[in-house]
């Protein structure tokens, strides 16, 4: 099969739309280790409909507040600031990475439930194994974005990605790999890319590139990368979101000792998985 290659691929991530003036502030706060909560509300209020979204997100089922939540201060006060940067950050991109409806193997509603599925998944584990609350949406946003490089790919190579995608090519090679070997480059690598070029943090960037073939180096984002990684395997199982030609999925065995648990678990992990996932579908809407 030819095709462009791996330099032209690359090009195209300069014409995804940036994000906007609020959501680069919110990322360039979020970079910065002395930037207080005062910093962040700051930002955010800036912007109504940033302020709108973020607010209707947090008084969503999703979050299972009791009582109405009217102000970002409030926000805060219940759910932590860390929850509000990770509600922000992924509406932000969510509004910003559209999938063409038409593409051959999935529509933009199925990608997006396939990354809410790992998303909800990544929080899922974070709560087995014990990761404190205010803490578990990073595995939420991490799960979310693992999959942003796929739009690449469906916006400006539509018609070479359904070949890569059909059952036919590379038969029996994960797709991960068969992209590889078609453009030189895989949809990890180039959600990576378009990481870096948002200017995410680096703990993201990392289990983004890493959320198929994940490396394991002692950091604190080895178990975000695990907890991604077997989530988003247990959704490819399931056909949670987008519907996959059956392939051979498996899981890094080191995960399982990042992790501490194993394959027989997961189905108890994930309980209840597809129900979080309808009260989470409220990240979608704009």
């Amino acid at each position: 099969m030819e095709g462009p290659n791996k330099d032209e691929i690359i090009k195209h991530i300069t014409k995804l739309p940036s994000f906007s003036t609020t959501a680069a502030k919110i990322m360039q706060l979020a970079n910065n280790p002395n930037s207080s909560p005062k910093d962040m509300i700051h930002a955010i209020s800036l912007d109504p409909v940033m302020t709108a979204r973020v607010l209707g997100l947090i008084n969503s089922a999703y979050f299972g507040v009791r009582e109405k939540v009217v102000s970002l201060n409030r926000a805060v006060i219940m759910l932590g600031i860390n929850t509000i940067k990770n509600v922000a950050l992924g509406s932000a991109v969510i509004s910003s990475m559209k999938i063409r409806n038409n593409f051959k193997w999935f529509t933009g509603d199925e990608f997006w439930e396939h990354n809410l599925g790992v998303a909800v998944g990544s929080k899922l584990v974070a709560e087995k194994i014990g990761i404190p609350f205010q803490e578990r949406d990073e595995f939420f946003i991490a799960g979310l974005l693992h999959d942003i490089g796929k739009v690449v790919f469906v916006q400006y190579l539509p018609d070479d990605y359904a070949r890569v995608l059909a059952p036919d090519f590379q038969p029996g090679v994960k797709k991960s790999k068969a992209e590889g070997i078609a453009f030189g480059i895989h949809h990890a690598e180039l959600g990576s890319l378009i990481a870096k070029k948002w200017e995410l943090p680096q703990l993201l960037i990392d289990t983004i590139s890493n959320h198929h073939e994940p490396v394991f180096n002692g950091s604190p984002s080895d178990r975000i990368k695990a907890a991604v990684h077997v989530a988003d395997y247990y959704c490819n199982v399931v056909e949670l979101g987008i519907k996959h030609r059956k392939e051979a999925e498996t899981v890094h065995p080191d995960s399982w000792g990042k992790l501490g648990f194993m394959e027989s678990d997961l189905d108890s992990v994930f309980s209840g998985i597809q129900n979080m996932v309808e009260e989470s579908k409220v990240f979608l809407k704009n």
